[in-house]
């Protein structure tokens, strides 16, 4: 690709950002994210809760009973952390690791009453900062950014039924094969 062309998709036509908003969009949420991350990592360290452990607890609370693999699916953690992070939920108390009475080879995560109490206050501490930091966004920009966001999903997702838990984060119908 020639250097005109390469400049060409990184400018913003409307001269308003510093790229194309294709490209600046992804910039921003990234950005946003770790910074978000960081600071959650330093204001949930009185709960004894790290973003990881909020995530998984958080999953495992709106799922009930699930699998690793819908962890995996609905946390945003890697595997490897995430393995991790459940061996140390565990450890804590918060998560029970038990198998599927039908198929034993499957792990099944549980919150135990402490996990019940740790994930409250993480998420009381989640909601408190996530007012703080959408302070001054009027409402109809959240949620014309929250519409926009559920496109880019919508086109991300593999399968209707995958944006489905991804939208509602409803757990899946464990009832069907």
């Amino acid at each position: 690709m020639d250097r005109g062309v390469r400049d060409e998709l990184a400018a913003d036509p409307k001269g308003e950002f510093l790229f194309d908003p294709a490209i600046y969009v992804f910039h921003l949420s990234v950005a946003i994210s770790r910074l978000r991350d960081a600071q959650l990592e330093r204001e949930l360290k009185p709960t004894g809760v790290n973003v990881a452990r909020h995530r998984a607890l958080t999953v495992i609370h709106r799922f009930g009973p699930c699998t690793m693999t819908e962890l995996a699916d609905y946390s945003a953690v890697d595997r490897t952390t995430l393995t991790r992070t459940v061996d140390q939920l565990v450890q804590d108390g918060h998560v029970h690791r038990g198998a599927k009475p039908e198929d034993r080879r499957q792990v099944v995560l549980t919150l135990t009453e402490a996990g019940r109490e740790a994930a409250a206050a993480a998420r009381d501490v989640v909601a408190r900062h996530n007012r703080k930091i959408l302070d001054g966004v009027p409402d109809d920009i959240l949620r014309a950014m929250v519409h926009g966001q559920r496109q880019i999903l919508a086109n991300l997702a593999p399968t209707p039924e995958v944006l489905e838990r991804l939208l509602t984060l409803a757990a899946p119908d464990r009832n069907q094969g």
